[in-house]
């Protein structure tokens, strides 16, 4: 009888028979005793295995070798990790819980732990336990534990993402307490304000119209304490260069949205003011960024443009000035001053308004007369019912735009933009109006002005500023040059602080203090031209005084004082009684409480701290010296900097372009692409199998950056 089974029924048996022995795995009697082994006597013996053993990396050796860990210093023990993280964690998460009041094992099993942080994926993964970040804080309590807890708690405070450094923030009242506990343990303040400066600069951070990032933590968190202890210890001379650094981080960080906090601590003012005397730029730019942001100075393009608008005055006016007033101004030249240029405009206004009714509504006479009063002075359209501006002034465009002439039609483009930045405040047209006027008048200053104030950031607000400068003249048209210049002062100021912001907040690798150098630079000198030939009536002459004092004394540094700054300070109590005399309000400046705070303390906080400045200068200056001729290299690159904007780009981005800087190689981990973390278990990119991510989240954040890069390759590769 033939056997009904085939060659090919053997060879489907044989194959289900391999797939079984290779793949079904059923456990064995062996491997369930094993189990129960690892459940209780490894850990028994663990306990007496260590009970002799006092080296901390001969403790961390034998759990390692008990609890069967990867060898976590390789790239394939930390991949093994990542395959049976739950398995491992979990032998770990016993050997704590049963050993739980033995400092030995649960030392051990914590600096595990801390190998485990080194890579991004593992550490957030570990995080995710809630009874971790408990477990680190409680041991603060313990003089053996603590330590290698407070490592742990820095690796994750550098290197996590917001949401752990969120959950460090919320506990700082613990840190802050281990700290006030502790104050004579140096490792345990160093630790422990690097985790405050990493954790809470998180949190009190932010920009000037959205406030701080996080604001229900921030109410949580005692930040005058923690400011009060950064800046006694910074002061210590056992302080660290890595202290001092975190401390600053923290301070600034902190600046712009705890004022009434700073204003509270009068240490922190001090060691801001007696800060600007330090040789060292990275510290000396922080305390002049800290300042200025305390009191809640804009990141952006700056105040309002501050005028005197129309004013007549009586002829008898200028006969009763004070006599001391009247020299000062006649030493300038009467007819150049403010007051004056302001009363013959609003003359000629008067006028040219008169002349329209008379002359049976001339449209073209009257736009004609109006075109050319914005570039004597800063000249604001009123519109009320005897003038209705937004009726009235199309009709003198059309008329003066009939005419067809280049004075006519640029008279006509500078009229529309003054009624839609005066009247209308259209600024999308507004926009559209200077980009068509600048495709016919390319060299415009007053076009170069309006775009000046209408940038949405700070950069985009200097370049134009200071192209207007290169087409105006101000023997011409004086108002329009000085109003450029006091554009250009003080975004060149504000971006000198962002710079330097960015420096001690963001993790660029790099050092970004000469790019602030050379904005600030460019603010002095800017400033010092306007102090020295602008009219001493000038509404902006007391916005450029306050930025002149700061400037001055910031640059000066370690050979600052007083009188460098005596000229300016007497120009600016001229100017007070000048604007007393005329009845114009104080106007509020990004500039003026820092000024007097700074001209108020600088001595006295000279005296009480400059041994201390000094001290620190030793401990953290090892930056490398500005070369000799920096300032023409500053100038030179700044120039190259300036000449890059194209006006049919001019909105911009409102954030400073990021350099192109290496970061440091943590194990010679790959990094994401888009949050920069290390891991040994990114995925590649299909597309190029160059870029690498932790998941696909942070691959759709960077795919607005990447694709161009990955479709170049993705063509090379094909």
């Amino acid at each position: 009888m033939r056997s009904s089974v085939t060659p090919r029924d053997s060879m489907h048996n044989f194959a289900f028979f391999l797939y079984f022995l290779l793949f079904v795995r059923m456990p064995t009697k062996g491997k369930r005793k094993k189990t129960s082994l690892l459940s209780s006597t490894w850990l028994s013996n663990l306990g007496e295995l260590l009970s002799d053993v006092d080296d901390l990396k001969q403790i961390v050796n034998i759990t390692h070798t008990r609890l069967k860990i990867p060898d976590l210093s390789t790239k394939a023990g930390l991949k093994r990790v990542y395959f049976k993280f739950d398995d491992i964690v979990s032998r770990l998460d016993a050997a704590f819980t049963r050993y739980e009041d033995d400092d030995k094992i649960v030392s051990g099993v914590v600096a595990i732990y801390t190998e485990l942080c080194v890579d991004a994926i593992l550490r957030a993964r570990l995080f995710e336990n809630p009874d971790i970040l408990p477990r680190l804080l409680n041991l603060l309590n313990r003089d053996a534990c603590r330590q290698i807890a407070l490592h742990m708690l820095t690796s994750a405070a550098h290197h996590s993402g917001t949401s752990l450094r969120a959950d460090l923030a919320r506990n700082a009242s613990a840190l802050v307490q281990t700290l006030k506990d502790h104050s004579d343990e140096r490792p345990t303040v160093e630790s422990i304000i690097d985790i405050l400066s990493n954790s809470v600069s998180i949190v009190v951070d932010g920009d000037y119209h959205h406030g701080p990032r996080m604001p229900e933590i921030l109410r949580s968190v005692d930040m005058k304490t923690i400011l009060e202890l950064t800046v006694h210890h910074m002061r210590q001379s056992y302080a660290s260069k890595d202290l001092i650094n975190h401390g600053l981080h923290l301070i600034l960080a902190s600046a712009m949205h705890c004022t009434s906090v700073f204003r509270s601590v009068p240490d922190l003012d001090m060691f801001l003011v007696a800060g600007l005397k330090s040789k060292n730029w990275g510290m000396r730019g922080a305390c002049f960024s800290a300042i200025i942001r305390s009191y809640g100075t804009c990141q952006g393009t700056a105040a309002g443009i501050p005028s005197l608008g129309l004013r007549l005055y009586p002829p008898e006016f200028f006969e009763e000035w004070p006599p001391h007033l009247l020299q000062i101004l006649e030493q300038y030249g009467l007819p150049r001053c403010h007051t004056i240029q302001t009363h013959l405009v609003t003359s000629a206004y008067t006028m040219a308004v008169l002349d329209y009714w008379e002359a049976n509504h001339d449209y073209y006479a009257l736009g004609a007369d109006l075109a050319d009063l914005p570039l004597v002075t800063e000249l604001i359209l009123p519109h009320t019912s005897s003038f209705p501006a937004e009726e009235t002034i199309p009709r003198c465009l059309q008329e003066l735009r009939a005419r067809g002439t280049s004075t006519d039609l640029e008279r006509a483009d500078i009229l529309e933009i003054k009624l839609l930045l005066n009247v209308s405040q259209n600024w999308d047209r507004l926009t559209s109006k200077c980009r068509e006027f600048l495709m016919r008048n390319p060299n415009s200053a007053f076009v170069f002005y309006v775009l000046s104030q209408l940038a949405l950031d700070a950069e985009s607000g200097l370049r134009a500023a200071k192209k207007g400068l290169k087409y105006t003249d101000k023997e011409t048209t004086p108002s329009l040059y000085f109003m450029l210049l006091r554009r250009a002062v003080e975004l060149a100021a504000i971006l000198g602080l962002i710079y330097f912001h960015k420096e001690h907040t963001q993790a660029h690798g790099k050092m970004m203090w000469e790019e602030a150098i050379a904005f600030l630079m460019s603010a002095l000198e800017d400033s010092r031209i306007f102090v020295d030939e602008a009219p001493p009536d000038h509404p902006c002459m007391t916005i450029i005084l306050h930025w002149n004092i700061i400037l001055e004394i910031t640059f000066q540094g370690p050979n600052a004082d007083l009188k460098v700054v005596e000229g300016a300070l007497q120009k600016l109590k001229i100017y007070e009684e000048i604007g007393s005399y005329l009845e114009l309000p104080v106007i509020p400046t990004n500039a003026r409480q820092p000024a007097q705070l700074i001209v108020n303390l600088f001595e006295r906080a000279d005296n009480e701290w400059g041994r201390d400045i000094e001290s620190m200068n030793a401990r953290i200056d090892d930056q490398i010296p500005l070369p000799p001729n920096f300032s023409k290299i500053a100038r030179d690159d700044l120039t190259a900097w300036l000449s890059d904007m194209r006006i049919e780009t001019f909105s911009c981005s409102t954030t400073i372009p990021e350099p192109a800087i290496p970061l440091e190689d943590d194990h010679c981990f790959k990094r994401c692409a888009w949050c920069r973390n290390p891991s040994v278990v990114l995925k590649k990119c299909s597309g190029c199998e160059s870029a690498r991510y932790c998941d696909i989240q942070c691959q759709r954040e960077h795919w607005s950056k990447h694709k161009q890069d990955c479709k170049g390759k993705g063509k090379a590769k094909s």
